[in-house]
This record gives C-alpha cells, structure tokens and sequence, in this order.
C-alpha cells in the first residue's frame, strides 16, 4: 500500500517544516538584533516610553509581536500531515469497505475502480485540510496583541479592555444602524 511517492511526499513535507522553522529562526535572530537597536534608541530619544522595562523584557515583547508566527503553525500542520496520514490512510479505506457493502458492494465501487480511488485521494486530501483549518484557528485565537499596547502594559498602564482589533477595511465603509437617516 505504501509505495515509494508516499515517501517522496513524506521528504517534501519534511523539507518544508525545515524551511518553515528555519526562516522562523532566521527572522527572530533579525528582530531580536532589532529590538535591542530599538530600546537603545527609545533609551536615548524618548526614555518614557521605555520606562520601568528592562531590556530583555523590551527585547521579548518585540519579538513576540512581531515574530512570523506563521512559519511555526505551517510547520506544524505539515509535522500533523505526516503523523496523521498513516492512520488516514487506514481509516479513508475501511470507511470506504463500510459504506461500499452497506449499499450491497457493485462491482463498479471495489477496491480497484476509480470511485475508490477518488475516495482515497479526497478522503486523505479532506483530513489535512481539517487538522490545517484547526491549526489555522489556532493561530487566529492565539494572536498577540499589538506592540504598543504590550509596552504600555508592561510600563503598568491600564489598557481598556475594548478589543484591540481594529474594524476591517470594508466594514468602516458602512454605517451603523443609529447613524444613517431612513427614508420612513
């Protein structure tokens, strides 16, 4: 059942969260330089607002809002990929079996027609894109809030509580029900 272009696959993917997790590397080596530069210029210019924040605690506030978080949880959705699919590609077969002799097992629906392989493909292909869409969720829940909110909380400035996100582009465009006039 397994044959040489699983492990191809296997390889690419693979190779893939090696490259994720080194460009994650990459790129928090480059912010953590940067941040450093950063405190040292706020120090100098502006000391207010980098005062009662330590530098380290300056350095990771920066990192954590500005790190490609993405390159992590794409690393990880390949890493579940790889894991999931050996039992996916047990599970996508027997549910097929299941179903196919439910509905009195034709000839057309066996094991080596084209149904069971569209079945096969899709079944395992619908898998990824469930643990990718969860893996996505989290990335959503867990985003950071924005830098300057973080500094100005670990300055010990109350921030509201009122949503940290601003309304997207399109729906500044459109009026809230109290402000437009009706034509009643």
């Amino acid at each position: 059942m397994f044959d040489l272009s699983l492990y191809i696959l296997g390889g690419v993917f693979v190779l893939f969260i090696l490259a994720s997790l080194t460009r994650w590397a990459v790129a928090v080596r480059g912010l953590t330089q940067e941040a450093r530069q950063e405190y040292q210029t706020r120090s100098a210019e502006k000391p207010a607002s980098v005062r009662g924040v330590s530098q380290n605690e300056f350095v990771r506030l920066f990192v954590s809002c500005f790190q490609p978080r993405w390159t992590l949880y794409a690393a990880a959705a390949a890493a579940a990929a790889i894991i999931v699919s050996p039992a996916a590609l047990l599970a996508v077969p027997a549910l097929y079996d299941v179903i196919w002799r439910t509905n009195g097992a034709p000839d057309w629906g066996g094991r080596t027609g084209y149904v069971f392989m569209f079945s096969l493909f899709f079944g395992v292909v619908f898998i990824w894109a469930a643990l990718a869409a969860f893996i996505a969720r989290l990335h959503h829940v867990r985003a950071p809030e924005p830098f300057n909110h973080a500094l100005a909380r670990a300055r010990g400035e109350p921030i509201e509580d009122t949503g940290w996100r601003p309304r997207p582009k399109w729906a500044r465009k459109i009026k809230i029900d109290g402000d437009a006039k009706t034509d009643s």
